[in-house]
Order: structure tokens, then C-alpha cells, then sequence
């Protein structure tokens, strides 16, 4: 019996060793991580994510640009040499200044930098809870349309629906989700939700409340009652040959002319809102802060990499001194160590995602001077493999260190991206950039008969007879990049 056990034992151990296997995985330390992400960070999302840190890490600190340095004799002599243990936390970065001097007791140091409570008059109460209250915030579509919908509807009930409906209608005027599914999830009946959905697409801004942007169309007519016209009748029975500018089709089932199509377009439907809604949706414009600024001077790009608008850090000199006080648990000094650790990565993770774009920055103005100088030069193609290769850093390195950044130069406000293209080679061996391949398109489009506009397959042949091979389907998904329609939708009738 104890043979079988045995032997039942052994089996198992070979099954078990059978399915061990053998692997290496890279895993990547919370430091690595954070290069990273500050690899990709433009420079107006770098400010906050500096501000997170300095709330995670309490070693840390933003000194205030009003600040005044400490001079030398104010900050006493420095110490020239520091035991092993500070040594492998020691921040030699210029970012950071490490004050070494031992002050006073930290306890003491700790209550007496702590504010002392504000204190506020009566009237200095009632001030500012007066201008809290004149903050004006801006009007909802939402708001402005549950305005109207309580004058609109009579009843409790039809106003309950209208603020259920409402509520689904979205940032561009739309009401996208079914009305069976708002029943069934309200429990309301559909035709009522109907009755008063035909109410709310009577409100302002006209157009409201439709499910699709023929309908919207149809609604702002008839509120500007134009229901008799021929712009109601093409919107209403010819949409989809609109869309694709088959004058010639409608011609022959309406039974018209062209001027009075073209005129029911450019004078009606052309002057309608596709999206109603976007009147309320006030979205503040994004001020672009370019990363990498390229100057001239002497005939030459002066690389600077933008670090003006970032806050300054330094240590907190009352963790250095724990470090240094023999009374200092274990527990503290590990604390603070471990922070202060945090706090050297921090400052080269910056500092090599600066070094990165100033790299590629200067090679970018050494190779396309021509182009930024120069308000017609050509771009010269460039990939991230060769950039890569030329830094001798890895291509995605180089793909996360131009995401969402931007550099400016004397010719305008690029962003990075976009100096990575595509290459082609002219018939006589030179080469060119997709975009320039881009503009040529934009450019053979322009000239053309706009009565008989070029097929993708003609622009294709256009461009050959320039030197410039490009396939028709390169022809036609450029043409799309562009937002150009095709050979229908450019003519003119």
C-alpha cells in the first residue's frame, strides 16, 4: 500500500513539474511609470501634475516667485560632506535647492509655522458672501429649455415629462435615445411622451429635441413657416440626394429648374443650424502653450524649451532635519527617505522629458530650417524610426515625447506631430513629405473644372505627371483627411 502512495506521489510531482514554466516579464517600477506619463504631458497639464505631487509628496514644496533666496550669511555654512545614508538621497538637480543647515528643534519649527487662524469682521462676512452670490453661472440648454417648458405645458404631469425629456437631450440639441426606451425606463406611456415631445420641439433655439439632422431641418422650417416651400420639400423627400449634390436627380422629380434649387439652398436650408444646441454650450477655447520655442537669431534656430510657466520646487528643509536629529524613530527617518527618494525622481523625470524635446527640437531645426524659414519651403519627410536612430533612443520614446505638444517658430505654431510623415520619392530621387503630397492635392483641386471636377484616379495621373507617384487610394484617403468631397460632391451644376 505504501508502495502505491509512492508511486501515486511521484506521478503527481511529474505532473506538477510538467506545467512549471519558465518566463521573463518586464515590470515596470512606479518611476519608470512616471517618466513616462511626463513624457507625454504638454506642458499646460505638467503645471498640475507638478501641484499633485507636491500634495503626495511632503518633502516637497513650490517656492513662491515673490520669494526672495536666502543669502549666504543668512544661510550659514553648508555642510561639505554628508554621511552614506543622506548620500543616496542627496538631489544634486539645480531644480531642487537642499537646505542642509540644522535649525532648531522641528517640533518647535513645526507649531511656529503653522498660520494663525483669519479672523473676519461682520461686515467682511457678509462681503464676501455677497460676491459669492453675484457669481453668475452660465444658462444650461437644459435650463434654458425647462424655462420655457414651464410656461409651455399646463399641467404637473406634462411638465414631469418634459424634464424627463429634456434631461436626454444632448449637448447639440438632440434627443438620440429612443422615446420606447424612456417609457419603458419611466414607465410612461410612448404616445404621451410623443404629445409632449412635439411641445418641447416647439421651444427655442428652433430645431430642438429631433433625432436626426433632417428632422431638425424640418422643425426650423416650420417654425419660420416655410412648411409651402420648395426648401421644405427637398429636405423633406430629397435629403439623401442633397447630401451627395445630385441637383440633376432632384431636378427631374421635383420638376424645376436649377436656379430655383439653388436658390431654395443658398437662401433657406443653407442658413438653418445643424446642431441647435451648441449655442448653449459655451466650451472655453484652449490657449495652446507651445512646448519648444525655435528663435532666430543670426541667421541661425536658437532652440528654448518652455519652463517659465512651471511652478519652482525645492525640499522641505524641516524633513532634511529629521534625517539629522538622533531622535528621529526609525519610522520617521524610513518616511522621509522614502519621499525624498520620490522627490530626486520627480526632478530627473522632468529633466529628462526636457532634455528629450530639446533633442528633438534641435534636430528638427537643423533638418527643417529651410522649412521654417521660409513661408513656401517644403518639409522634408522624417520618421520617428530615423529620429530614434539618430538619438539613440527607442521610436517610442520619441512618439510619446511629441504627443499633444507644439512648437513655435518664425514661420507660425506647428504641432510636433506633425513633422513625422510619410516619404516619397520624386522621379528625380528627391524626396518629399506626405503633407507636401497633401497640399498638391488641395492644389490640383483648386484648378479644376468645378463642372466636371477630376476623379481620385485623375488627380492620381495629375500628380504623376508632377513626378509625384501617388496611388488613387492614397489620392482618396488624403482627400478624406482633407474633409473633400468626392467627384459628385464638388460639382457645379
Amino acid at each position: 500500500m505504501a508502495d502505491k502512495e509512492s508511486v501515486s506521489l511521484m506521478h503527481m510531482g511529474v505532473s506538477q513539474q510538467q506545467q512549471m514554466k519558465l518566463g521573463q516579464r518586464l515590470i515596470m517600477s512606479a518611476h519608470m511609470q512616471q517618466a513616462l506619463k511626463l513624457l507625454q504631458l504638454p506642458i499646460q497639464e505638467l503645471e498640475t501634475f507638478i501641484e499633485e505631487q507636491v500634495v503626495l509628496n511632503p518633502c516637497l514644496e513650490i517656492v513662491d516667485a515673490e520669494e526672495k533666496a536666502p543669502s549666504d550669511e543668512e544661510n550659514g555654512d553648508v555642510e561639505k560632506k554628508q554621511g552614506d545614508e543622506e548620500a543616496e538621497i542627496t538631489i544634486s538637480d539645480q531644480d531642487l535647492t537642499i537646505l542642509n543647515r540644522l535649525e532648531e528643534d522641528f517640533r518647535d519649527h513645526f507649531s511656529e509655522s503653522e498660520p494663525a487662524p483669519v479672523k473676519r469682521t461682520s461686515q467682511e462676512d457678509k462681503l464676501k458672501t455677497f460676491l459669492e452670490q453675484s457669481i453668475c453661472a452660465e444658462t444650461t440648454l437644459q435650463e434654458h429649455l425647462k424655462h420655457q417648458a414651464h410656461e409651455t405645458f399646463e399641467t404637473e404631469e406634462e411638465y414631469s415629462i418634459a424634464e424627463i425629456l429634456i434631461g436626454y437631450i444632448d449637448e447639440f440639441g438632440f434627443l438620440k435615445t429612443p422615446l420606447a426606451e424612456i417609457s419603458l425606463l419611466h414607465h410612461i406611456e410612448e404616445n404621451k411622451l410623443q404629445k409632449i415631445l412635439a411641445g418641447i420641439q416647439t421651444l427655442e433655439p428652433f430645431g430642438v429635441g429631433a433625432s436626426t439632422i433632417q428632422e431638425s431641418l424640418l422643425i426650423q422650417l416650420r417654425s419660420l413657416k416655410k412648411e409651402d416651400t420648395l426648401a421644405y420639400q427637398i429636405v423633406k423627400d430629397h435629403y439623401d440626394q442633397l447630401l451627395h449634390n445630385q441637383i440633376p436627380i432632384i431636378q427631374k422629380q421635383i420638376k424645376c429648374s436649377y436656379d430655383d434649387i439653388q436658390e431654395a439652398v443658398d437662401k433657406h436650408i443653407a442658413k438653418l443650424d445643424l446642431h441647435p444646441g451648441t449655442h448653449f454650450s459655451h466650451r472655453d477655447a484652449q490657449v495652446i502653450i507651445p512646448d519648444v520655442t525655435l528663435r532666430e537669431e543670426n541667421d541661425k534656430l536658437i532652440v528654448d524649451v518652455e519652463r517659465d510657466c512651471l511652478s519652482n520646487l525645492r525640499l522641505n528643509s524641516r524633513y532634511l532635519k529629521m534625517l539629522k536629529d538622533p531622535d528621529a524613530s526609525q519610522e520617521t527617518r524610513h518616511f522621509v527617505k522614502h519621499h525624498l527618494v520620490s522627490a530626486r525622481w520627480l526632478v530627473r523625470n522632468i529633466q529628462q522629458r526636457f532634455s528629450n524635446l530639446e533633442r528633438i527640437a534641435q534636430s528638427l531645426a537643423e533638418k527643417q530650417y529651410a522649412f521654417f524659414m521660409n513661408p513656401q519651403g517644403q518639409l522634408h519627410p522624417m520618421t520617428m524610426k530615423s529620429m530614434a536612430e539618430e538619438l539613440n533612443v527607442h521610436e517610442s520614446t520619441i512618439a510619446r515625447t511629441v504627443s499633444n505638444k507644439y512648437i513655435s517658430s518664425p514661420r507660425g505654431i506647428f504641432p510636433l506631430r506633425d513633422f513625422f510623415t510619410a516619404k516619397y520619392v520624386l522621379d528625380e530621387g528627391e524626396d518629399l513629405s506626405s503633407r507636401t503630397v497633401k497640399e498638391e492635392i488641395l492644389e490640383v483641386i483648386k484648378k479644376e473644372d468645378k463642372q466636371h471636377p477630376l476623379s481620385d484616379e485623375k488627380i492620381s495621373l495629375r500628380l504623376k505627371e508632377k513626378g509625384i507617384p501617388c496611388a488613387r487610394r492614397t489620392v482618396t484617403k488624403y482627400r478624406e483627411i482633407l474633409q473633400i468631397g468626392n467627384t459628385q460632391q464638388r460639382r457645379k451644376y
